[in-house]
């Protein structure tokens, strides 16, 4: 689990906001990462179409300050959907419930996962290596993801 990820949890609606300000940058003209402000934030919002959230610049500052706590449904949605949108790739997703409650998305994505017999037999079999034969386990896999093809289901 990312540091990052691990700052999410256990802590106030106000800390995992900032949490994710702090874990979701936009890389700027000379490639150095920058962190979203809170009037860009609250103006995307405000602006995505795919939800019903407006959101000042002034209500998302006292909700990254603690003062308020109790944002409505709509407002964590424009805030997951931004953030969302604008995570690294490949990271795992941010949904509300991570936001609201503090659950690690990691965490669900690996449920999910693990839903499948074969990647649990997988699990299991690598729990069960030494150290160093997970190690060569996992040059192998890194091996495999080199080779595949772009579209992994394309070749069936």
């Amino acid at each position: 689990m990312s540091a990052g990820r691990e700052q999410c949890r256990g802590q106030s609606l106000a800390e995992r906001l900032n949490a994710l300000f702090a874990m979701v940058r936009w890389r700027d003209a000379h490639g150095r990462q920058r962190e979203y402000s809170t009037a860009e934030v609250a103006k995307a919002v405000t602006a995505d179409p795919s939800h019903p959230a407006t959101l000042s610049r002034s209500y998302l500052a006292m909700l990254r300050n603690g003062s308020h706590t109790n944002p409505t449904l709509g407002v964590l949605d424009g805030l997951v959907k931004f953030f969302d949108d604008h995570r690294e790739p490949g990271a795992a997703p941010i949904t509300i419930q991570s936001l609201v409650a503090g659950r690690d998305p990691e965490d669900e994505l690996l449920r999910e996962q693990l839903a499948s017999r074969q990647v649990r037999m997988i699990a299991m079999r690598a729990g069960a290596m030494t150290p160093t034969m997970r190690e060569q386990l996992l040059k192998m896999i890194e091996t495999f993801d080199q080779d595949a093809p772009a579209d992994p289901g394309a070749q069936h």
